[in-house]
């Protein structure tokens, strides 16, 4: 089977592909049609900057029409960065990371400011409804200032801060559908 989609997954903080809430992931997307690609982040670099470098690289080398990215928590931090430096089909933020200027001003990178480059098409974002204030907050700041048409911002309803969560995989797999 050929598939003419791809989609990076990028996992959070210091977490590996081969967790079992991104298998499950991958082999839902792949039941999709999608090529799922789980990045390793080596997380030795200090910076978001720093690893969306890193995942550019990988990113590149894959030449397809439709190109997705899905990061979670730090990784969608990474995901959300990447976005704006290279064109993609679509971008899956789930729960976006507190850790920008607008939340401390010792970071580098400016949420409002980067919302405003995205070069994507479709973008969804998605949090947990029972997850910290802050990074709902990030979220749906952040939803705010995407000028987008073809945006979505998704609750996750019952849910904490965990990709793995079968409301969090239910959600993620109702967005696979609709991405064209």
């Amino acid at each position: 089977m050929i598939t003419k989609k791809t989609i990076f997954i990028i996992p959070g903080f210091r977490q590996r592909p081969s967790q079992k809430a991104y298998q499950k992931l991958a082999k839902m997307l792949k039941k999709e049609k999608y090529h799922p690609i789980l990045v390793k982040i080596p997380w030795n670099a200090t910076t978001v900057a720093e690893n969306t470098e890193f995942f550019l690289k990988a990113y590149k080398k894959i030449v397809r029409k439709k190109k997705y990215i899905l990061g979670f928590s730090y990784g969608a931090m990474i995901a959300f960065h990447a976005s704006t430096k290279v064109r993609t089909s679509g971008i899956i933020l789930c729960s976006l990371s507190p850790y920008f200027k607008e939340d401390n001003p010792a970071s580098l990178l400016c949420c409002a400011e980067l919302a405003k480059k995205i070069k994507t098409k479709q973008i969804h974002l998605l949090y947990g409804t029972r997850e910290t204030k802050s990074l709902i907050r990030r979220t749906t700041f952040a939803f705010a200032k995407i000028v987008s048409k073809s945006k979505r911002l998704t609750p996750v309803r019952k849910t904490e801060h965990n990709i793995g969560d079968k409301n969090y995989l239910y959600q993620i797999h109702q967005i696979s559908r609709g991405l064209h």
